[in-house]
């Protein structure tokens, strides 16, 4: 069973302990790289939609919202690493 209290005061509680487990250090490498593939995801995007046949703006958008989504799943799934299997 899930303790969410436990996840949500582990949240507020960091200290240099933390950083022996090896979730921690994957998480906040794993957050990194997502948070730097969000601040790139614009430019793959467009780079993405040039190699399209009939590029538009609306396929761009369309190509800037995946990239953008996916990104976010990459951080989130980082932040997830970082806080929930702390023991």
């Amino acid at each position: 069973m899930l303790n969410f209290i436990y996840f949500i005061s582990a949240i507020f509680e960091w200290s240099f302990d933390r950083f022996k487990n090896p979730f921690v250090i994957s998480g906040l490498v794993v957050m990194v790289i997502g948070i730097i593939f969000l601040i790139f995801s614009n430019k793959i995007a467009y780079h993405v939609t040039l190699k399209l046949k009939d590029a538009d703006d609306k396929k761009l958008a369309e190509v800037g919202l995946i990239f953008k989504g996916i990104a976010f799943a990459i951080t989130l799934i980082g932040a997830l690493l970082a806080v929930l299997f702390v023991k």
